[in-house]
């Protein structure tokens, strides 16, 4: 559409479509901009793919008002759509401009949803808790097929940081495990993009986590747009988690009680306990060798 006639459009003085969106590849929906200060005036939209011939709009309820919806059977991948809508007023029909689209090229997908944590370790002490977390995306069955490759960005902080966002780019896979999360309140925001040539911004999904001993999670369903920035280093080089030894806490190191530091330690193949030698003091008395002939 060139600038004039997009002025014109805007003016009001004839109607545009302004908006498509298809969420998976197989259904899209178009939204158009009525003409101003008119009423008892309705509207048809017409289509056409390839060298066929017109054909009108299969659907204006579903999308919604001054819209049309076209379902699978109407949905055709890799083939132009190019339409134009009609405005019937008392005066004559008001056309738009013709307004075409890929359906390739319009995909919006929903949020990821489901956000979830599993909790990989349970240490009641000083040390942070570990956790994988889990998300699951509404298009699963084309991600599966190749027809759309998805990218997620995640950012979460500590409440108590509530400026020191960490974030986790082009991740592959709808789950990460992250590594001594500090005791307190966390929150999570997962961001899913389809990447073609270019990632495209969609919308996020955001979960508070306490990581505590009583565990309490909010789910938050939300619109957003995640600042984009170069945090390589954070991706590539993750945190190096602190040495552990699986079933022993670090507060029972540090309290020194060897009993039950080495009870504990029994339970491993080839551990000995120290032994300890008792010293043992005996007092003698001897007495001086008596002189011959006393």
């Amino acid at each position: 559409m060139s600038s004039s006639a997009q002025i014109s459009s805007n003016n009001g003085t004839r109607p545009y479509i302004y908006r498509c969106r298809s969420p998976n590849m197989e259904i899209f929906t178009c939204w158009w901009r009525p003409i101003a200060n008119q009423d008892n005036v309705t509207y048809t939209l017409q289509y056409t793919t390839g060298e066929r011939t017109p054909q009108e709009c299969p659907d204006y309820v579903s999308g919604g008002i001054n819209s049309c919806f076209f379902d699978a059977r109407h949905t055709q991948v890799w083939e132009m759509y190019c339409m134009n809508v009609t405005a019937h007023t008392r005066a004559g029909p008001i056309a738009s401009h013709k307004h075409c689209v890929d359906v390739a090229d319009i995909v919006e997908i929903d949020p990821p949803f489901n956000l979830s944590y599993i909790m990989l370790n349970e240490s009641v002490g000083e040390s942070g808790r570990s956790i994988l977390l889990s998300w699951l995306n509404p298009i699963e069955s084309q991600v599966r097929e190749g027809w759309i490759t998805l990218v997620y960005e995640l950012r979460y902080r500590h409440l108590a940081q509530p400026d020191n966002w960490r974030v986790k780019e082009r991740l592959r896979e709808p789950h990460v495990e992250l590594l001594d999360l500090p005791v307190g309140k966390c929150e999570f925001m997962v961001r899913s993009s389809k990447c073609s040539s270019v990632c495209l911004s969609d919308r996020t999904l955001a979960l508070i986590l306490v990581t505590s001993i009583a565990i309490m999670v909010f789910l938050i369903v939300g619109l957003g747009i995640a600042p984009r920035g170069k945090r390589i280093k954070s991706f590539l080089l993750p945190p190096i988690p602190k040495p552990r030894i699986r079933g022993i806490e670090p507060v029972l190191l540090k309290k020194g009680k060897i009993d039950e530091i080495n009870r504990r330690f029994s339970s491993f193949h080839g551990y000995k306990s120290p032994q300890y030698s008792i010293e043992m003091c005996y007092q003698v008395s001897v007495d001086p060798c008596p002189k011959r002939g006393c």
